[in-house]
């Protein structure tokens, strides 16, 4: 559940750091209503102003000393990886075998027609179905043992009564089933791999051999942990941040309107991405309002204090909003998170909060620049604990 919930929490992270946590492309076109709505309140709300030394006792912020893990990519890491994505996609070779029977593979066509009609999602050609799985409605199966490869088989078959489709449910079909051979499946693993499978499987993913397909596999993966690696260096030196210098109270007032509008902007995410009231949501992860709010409220203050910090380091070392480097950053907020112009941005979230924000940024990066980072090794057994994982996932996946 607490998983769950952090991770909706920071889906409207951009609130309280707006473009600092994350490039995830959002759709803001659509939202226009609940924009709209929550520009109104904000205008409602009067600024706090303060001064931030009288806030903040600043310690010795420069030349942080960190320690974070390996975010090498092994080969290990590359081969656990592509077997993983193997699972998904079974490999199959042609046998002489010429009749079908009970746990055969067949490759076959269809056509399912209602009332002498084609009927959507009941076509499809080249398709792999193992004879006696059930993974087709009663009597398809069944229907086509005994056949023979090159038969055309006609399946009076009706759909279940609480069938998905209720336009099929409990209906009266035909489906037309042309055999065209049986086939094994096969393992196929890392090792295995041919140009012909990875072109079949992952063309459209930009793959046609082997070699692409684990050298574009590792970029990925690298591409990854590069993302994660700035994660982990901003949540490293907000920690070191929090021992070095102190947050003595907040300024009056200022929590409750960040929560109160953390809160505007979550409950607006919730209706137009997933069309769900709070309570829905609360009901969906199982916890009360009481501790969902409590939770809010404490991710509030740990961001308000890293504000603060960051606020009167940037005042402290004369960090300032360069007019060139602030007109990129607008950009690319606008690019990354999908608005249709500076203008909606701005209108949303208003010039001094981006501008900031922006600050506040800038700050963070003079502090990861000249911070000690020391990258621990990948050893052995953490490659082996990884392929275990992998296998065991893979195992999970077969069962169910």
């Amino acid at each position: 559940m607490k998983k769950k919930m952090i991770l909706l929490l920071a889906a409207v992270c951009a609130v309280t750091m707006l473009g600092g946590c994350g490039t995830d492309k959002k759709d803001n076109t659509d939202k226009k209503d609940n924009e709209d709505k929550n520009t109104a309140s904000e205008e409602k709300k009067e600024e706090i102003k303060y001064d931030v030394d009288d806030y903040v006792e600043l310690g010795e912020y420069k030349g942080l000393a960190i320690t974070l893990g390996s975010y090498e990519v092994t080969d290990e890491d590359v081969k656990s990886n592509i077997e993983s994505m193997l699972a998904s996609y079974p490999a199959y070779e042609d046998t002489d075998k010429d009749t079908v029977e009970e746990g055969d593979f067949v490759n076959i066509d269809y056509e399912g027609l209602k009332d002498g009609e084609a009927f959507s999602g009941g076509t499809a050609e080249g398709a792999i179905l193992e004879i006696g799985s059930d993974q087709f409605i009663d009597g398809f199966e069944d229907g086509l043992i005994g056949a023979k490869v090159g038969d055309k088989v006609s399946l009076d078959l009706t759909f279940p009564e609480d069938y998905q489709n209720t336009e099929l449910a409990g209906q009266a079909v035909v489906f037309n089933v042309t055999v065209n051979k049986i086939v094994n499946k096969i393992e196929m693993t890392y090792d295995t791999l041919t140009d012909e499978y990875v072109a079949s499987n992952f063309a459209s993913q930009g793959y046609e051999n082997v070699e692409d397909f684990k050298k574009g596999i590792k970029e990925q993966l690298e591409s990854n942990n590069e993302t994660t690696k700035a994660s982990d260096t901003q949540s490293a030196i907000f920690e070191k941040l929090g021992e070095v210098c102190k947050v003595k109270s907040f300024p009056e007032g200022l929590l409750d309107q960040k929560i109160d509008e953390y809160m505007e902007q979550f409950e607006a995410n919730l209706e137009s991405t997933y069309g769900m009231k709070l309570e829905d949501y609360l009901s969906s992860v199982n916890t009360t309002e009481e501790d969902f709010n409590a939770q809010v409220k404490q991710y509030m203050q740990e961001s308000l204090e890293n504000q603060l910090i960051l606020e009167a380091i940037a005042r402290k070392e004369g960090i300032e909003a360069d007019e060139e480097g602030f007109a990129e950053y607008k950009k690319g907020i606008v690019a990354d998170y999908g608005y249709e112009s500076e203008d909606a941005l701005i209108e949303q979230y208003g010039e001094d909060y981006v501008k900031n924000v922006y600050i506040n940024n800038k700050t963070l990066e003079m502090l990861t620049e000249n911070a000690v980072i020391t990258y621990e090794e990948k050893s052995e057994d953490e490659d082996a604990a990884a392929s275990e994982e992998a296998d065991s996932g893979e195992e999970e996946s077969a069962e169910k």
